[in-house]
């Protein structure tokens, strides 16, 4: 069993050592209900140039490509396309309780020694981001020692390319570290990003808190675009624009800038990255933008607001959701304060805002605080949205909340507000106007629990099927849901943390962990209710009684209600795993991502590899 966090990130995470103090802004605080800004068009930042007319067609993407976060902008992960996928894999010779990739590996290439950006399939290519700690160019490495006589590996920021059929290695995009050290740009943690492709585009962010258009080609058909990148070998990227969010709109990222950029007609919509300095306390630039919308084709500025401004307890590391509510096209940002900000897409005015943690919750740096921001992505589906709260990992585990909110409504739609013109001033109160349609988490007050809270933080996105939610925690739990009431059916505790998140393809659900075990789930549109926190407090709350009636002390009786709480919970958790639990397998390496499937092939990233594996 494996539940530690080490010191890395990925594509939806924030890093940072728990160390300092941290400025809380509470309930009391105001928030601006709408501080948007048009922005001058860049003055640093390369711009791409004209396209030449002999420009070639954009490759035809594939019905079935995976090609953003998410795979739509909903950011729902639910496969509705692919079929045949099989649940049987090679059996292990260590147990025949667990299975192994064996010969449904179609092909397998090294990356770095981290990885969580990705995988993105489109096009005929995969791309993925890592770090440089395995480069495949000489330039790469430092000068040779009689350790290392090729030249220890120089720490940047890497993404690939890899030719989807075969796996062949196409070129890669390599960014220098941002001088500011780790504060800004973590050791080793390479790109984060999980990239967007449109056409014969790539888009995504660099860990120099840079958002970055690319020919998908790389330079097998020429230098398009700007014609000033810094390494030009046949094997790197080709850069069409850069947009400097540092140099350009003075973004200070707290440890990395790990958004996932997504597409909206003509715009890129992205988190910024915006955070704390080294000291945990003050945020350098305030009235720098944390939501940015840019033009795809230029990189120019479109919008921007510096929302949640002041109230940022620490990074911005979780991604936007855009989806179509009422004819109005909204994009759901999540942010530093632990707020949701729902902005219209094509101006970046406010629509509504949603705060995530109760009035009287408080963020601690260390993860000690009940309050909470994201790393989880919000899904938007059939004019709601989903999402859960969570901490960087280095904060560990804490009480979390699992939200299913209307997207209908307007202004401040919080579960509570501060009741200022009341009688108490600064006191709590229902807010009718609130947008919850249903809350799952919280404080758990049943006897003889586990833990005292009922969700714990996540780094997960919901995965939305049939009614159904399914949304994992960090803890390493696995939770299925009633999609319109919130009711718990049943969880899954697969023992080792889970940074990435459940899956939905072909009757099946897939989710991994830090362990690098794979388990498939089978899903069913009728479920029945397992919940073992439920059954085993009644059980111990059961035995308890009856010991008391038979004379015992409250110590004795104590015991025998805990030991019936433990043997109904082991029950019931067997039940849950005959029913749904199909197979587990050991991919052997870290994954700190999500499995996808494209074009009936399924990819997933590890730490240190990215493996496509037949769908049979």
């Amino acid at each position: 069993m494996n539940r530690t966090y080490g010191l890395a990130a990925l594509a939806v995470a924030g890093v940072g050592l728990a160390v300092g103090g941290m400025a809380w802004f509470g309930k009391d605080t105001a928030l601006p209900t709408e501080n948007v800004a048009q922005a001058e068009e860049p003055k640093k930042s390369p711009a791409a140039p004209p396209e030449p007319a002999n420009r070639a067609a954009p490759p035809a993407g594939g019905k079935g490509d995976h090609a953003m976060f998410g795979g739509t902008n909903g950011r729902n992960f639910v496969n509705l396309v692919a079929t045949g996928f099989s649940a049987e894999f090679e059996k292990s010779e260590e147990s025949p309780k667990l299975s192994v990739l064996g010969k449904r590996v179609k092909w397998k290439e090294p990356l770095g020694s981290r990885a969580y950006g990705g995988p993105t399939v489109a096009g005929g290519k995969v791309f993925v981001g890592t770090n440089n700690e395995n480069p495949r160019n000489k330039r790469d490495r430092g000068k040779a020692t009689d350790d290392n006589p090729e030249g220890p590996p120089v720490d940047k920021g890497i993404l690939m390319c890899f030719d989807e059929a075969s796996g062949k290695f196409q070129w890669q995009a390599v960014h220098d570290k941002l001088p500011g050290g780790q504060v800004v740009d973590w050791p080793n943690e390479g790109i984060c990003s999980t990239p967007v492709v449109e056409g014969n585009r790539v888009y995504y962010a660099s860990n120099q808190c840079q958002i970055v258009c690319a020919d998908v080609a790389g330079f097998a058909n020429g230098n398009d675009g700007i014609q000033t990148e810094k390494y030009k070998d046949k094997a790197d990227v080709d850069m069409i624009w850069v947009m400097d969010m540092i140099g350009e709109l003075k973004v200070f990222p707290h440890n990395m800038t790990a958004s996932s950029p997504l597409i909206v007609g003509d715009l890129i919509l992205v988190v910024t990255a915006n955070g704390v300095d080294e000291n945990h306390i003050n945020i350098p630039y305030p009235e720098a933008p944390s939501f940015l919308a840019l033009n795809k084709n230029t990189g120019k500025v479109a919008w921007k607001s510096n929302l949640p401004g002041k109230a940022i307890m620490h990074g911005q590391w979780s991604n936007c959701a855009v989806g179509t509510v009422k004819g109005q096209t909204l994009a759901v940002f999540p942010g530093g304060d632990g707020w949701l900000y729902a902005l219209d897409t094509q101006t970046g005015k406010l629509v509504w805002k949603f705060d995530a943690n109760p009035k009287d919750s408080k963020y601690e740096l260390g993860g000690k605080g009940t309050r909470s921001d994201f790393i989880g992505t919000p899904v938007i589906l059939d004019d709601k949205v989903f999402i859960g709260t969570g901490q960087d990992p280095e904060h560990f585990e804490g009480v979390g909340h699992f939200w299913c909110i209307d997207a209908t409504k307007q202004g401040d739609v919080s579960p509570e507000v501060v009741d200022d013109a009341g009688k108490k001033a600064g006191a709590v109160k229902e807010n009718s106007n609130s947008a919850v349609i249903w809350h799952y988490g919280g404080d758990e007050k049943r006897p003889f629990a586990k833990r005292d809270y009922a969700f714990g933080r996540t780094m997960s996105t919901a995965c939305i099927i049939d009614g159904l939610v399914y949304i994992s925690e960090l803890a390493g739990y696995l939770h299925c849901l009633d999609a319109k009431t919130g009711k718990k059916f049943w969880q899954y505790d697969t023992k080792s943390a889970i940074w990435g998140s459940a899956y939905y393809v072909d009757g099946k659900i897939v989710l991994a962990n830090e362990d690098g075990d794979m388990l498939i789930f089978k899903h069913e549109k009728e479920q029945t209710v397992m919940d073992e926190v439920a059954d085993g407090s009644a059980a111990g709350v059961a035995a308890e009684k009856k010991a008391v009636a038979d004379g015992k002390d409250s110590a004795a009786a104590g015991k025998v209600g805990r030991d019936a709480n433990d043997d109904s919970i082991k029950a019931t958790k067997e039940k849950v795993a005959a029913k749904y639990l199909l197979t587990k397998i050991e991919v052997g390496e870290p994954i700190r991502s999500t499995p996808i499937i494209a074009n009936g092939v399924m990819y997933i990233l590890t730490e240190k590899s990215l493996i496509a594996v037949s769908a049979k």
